[in-house]
């Protein structure tokens, strides 16, 4: 078996036996190496072992974020079992409707889910075990694992196993289970791995919900590259920088709206953040003059843009690349990346907007008992993103909007919600903005912005209106609305259609 072979398990496995001391994983409450890692993780394999859980069975997860699930994903991999993580944001229908899918054969819930892990339709079938308190591992379960071995299981697992499933939904919308292999997140590793610049020994920072694709890939390529992975189970602008500090933090994920959040914090705070080098985010445009800000301090802004389909990231851009290139969403390192025109599938050219596809080994196998949705996300070796976007001279790719946000005002043509949120996200006075379209008989659809203003802000609409104006046609702005946040899914994206549904178009400005 060469490397490219390898299941994830494996890998872990051998960094474990050349580099026993490195540390591996910290959570608030425990510190473990490598060596330690493997060793425990072994114990959670043969623990699925002895409770009948075998290859291709799913393992179902709802985690806090912190050292337990690591361990019960690498253990689960282990032996060719498959790992679904829930995520506790989602309605009680769409836990539902994902167990029912995946019939689980255990489901593992940290101490805080217990409430909702039994209010939840969870078949006969499926055991529940609580596998942590006080953000640790659970007594009980500690107990049981240590009387397991630690040698690695005797499973038959190879590289073409289903590793995860991982749904896309939000809070609506009918789930879609996407199926990755272990070879998927093999080459994906690669790719995140070498584009997002992880190095050995460096200390990654995970402050965020556990089980979206990009906490998944980090910890799925870890073991490839050889660095430390730190949680943080309470996402606050001081624990984070506090955090940072203590921890010698080198890089981290956050969602955008978190970076204008803490920047005023970092002038004012007393840490130094020598150690930082990196700030990864991605999920929606971030402008320009952030990114300066952040240069400026010493700290790098990298933007990620892919899809769970492409089992993480799928473009890749960072200041080393030129700023003049900021508002793009970079290249692509070992994926191809295409824009389809959306009805003939005709290969676009430069500076034409289609549909951005993604092609190379990490895309996704297909969708968890859904061939129909397969068949529609898939053209040949291509995974159609639904994205509209274009790629310039430089073959550096622009995101404009998904397909679905396109907003259709009269008879004006289309209207891309991202560009006008990029315009509106220029005002210092605004923290955060979304662009949805309000349904009208007559208009069929009416752009409406609903804007969050910067703390102590005296921002009023007809300065909005007047921004947005300076730089784009009126029929791009018809409505500003000022709200407290934007609403979000459970992958931390904003929830249009819930604003869509609360709330009515004012005409005034028409």
């Amino acid at each position: 078996m060469n490397f490219f072979d390898l299941p994830l398990g494996q890998i872990l496995h051998k960094r474990a036996r050349q580099y026993k001391r490195l540390e591996a994983i910290v959570g608030p409450r425990r510190r473990l190496t490598y060596e330690e890692y493997d060793k425990l993780s072994n114990q959670v394999a043969h623990y699925l072992l002895s409770l009948g859980i075998k290859k291709g069975d799913r393992v179902a997860i709802i985690p806090e974020t912190n050292i337990t699930y690591p361990l019960l994903l690498m253990g689960t991999l282990k032996i060719g079992a498959v790992v679904v993580t829930l995520n506790w944001r989602w309605t009680q229908d769409l836990l539902n409707d994902v167990i029912s899918d995946v019939e689980p054969k255990i489901l593992f819930y940290d101490e805080s889910f217990t409430d909702l892990v039994y209010s939840l339709q969870v078949p006969e079938q499926t055991r529940l075990v609580q596998s942590s308190h006080q953000v640790d591992l659970e007594p009980e379960f500690a107990k049981n694992l240590a009387a397991l071995p630690t040698t690695y299981p005797e499973a038959d697992v190879t590289s073409e196993d289903l590793a995860i499933i991982a749904y896309t939904s939000g809070t609506t919308g009918k789930p879609k289970g996407v199926v990755l292999t272990h070879a998927n997140l093999h080459a994906s590793g690669l790719n995140n791995g070498l584009t997002g610049c992880y190095r050995f020994t460096q200390r990654v920072l995970i402050p965020t919900m556990l089980g979206h694709i990009s906490s998944i890939s980090i910890l799925t390529f870890q073991s490839m590259i050889g660095f430390t992975v730190i949680f943080m189970p309470e996402l606050t602008p001081h624990i984070l920088l506090e955090t940072i500090e203590r921890e010698k933090i080198n890089i981290m994920f956050v969602p955008p709206q978190f970076l204008r959040l803490i920047l005023p914090m970092i002038y004012k705070s007393e840490y130094v953040l020598t150690s930082l080098t990196e700030i990864q985010t991605g999920g929606s445009l971030v402008p320009r003059s952030l990114i300066e800000d952040y240069e400026q301090l010493g700290f790098r802004i990298s933007i990620i843009y892919g899809a769970t389909e492409s089992a993480g990231a799928g473009c890749y851009w960072s200041p080393v690349m030129g700023m003049e290139h900021a508002n793009s969403a970079g290249r692509p390192y070992l994926f191809d990346v295409a824009i389809f025109d959306r009805e003939t599938r005709e290969m676009l050219p430069a500076g034409k907007i289609g549909e951005i596809a993604f092609k190379g080994p990490m895309v996704f196998k297909e969708y968890w008992h859904d061939p129909v949705e397969t068949k529609k996300a898939k053209y040949q070796e291509w995974f159609l993103t639904g994205d509209a976007g274009y790629m310039d001279k430089n073959e550096y790719v622009h995101i404009v909007d998904r397909y679905k946000d396109v907003i259709f005002f009269g008879g004006v043509g289309a209207i891309f919600p991202s560009k006008v949120e990029g315009v509106i996200k220029q005002m210092e006075e605004v923290a955060d903005a979304a662009l949805v379209g309000l349904h009208h008989e007559k208009w069929g659809e009416i752009p409406c912005a609903f804007v969050v203003p910067a703390p102590e802000s005296d921002l009023a609409r007809e300065k909005v209106f007047a921004h947005v104006y300076s730089q784009l046609p009126k029929h791009n702005l018809v409505d500003v609305i000022f709200v407290d946040d934007l609403p979000r899914n459970a992958l931390g994206k904003v929830d249009k259609p819930l604003l869509k549904k609360n709330h009515k178009p004012d005409l005034k400005n028409l």
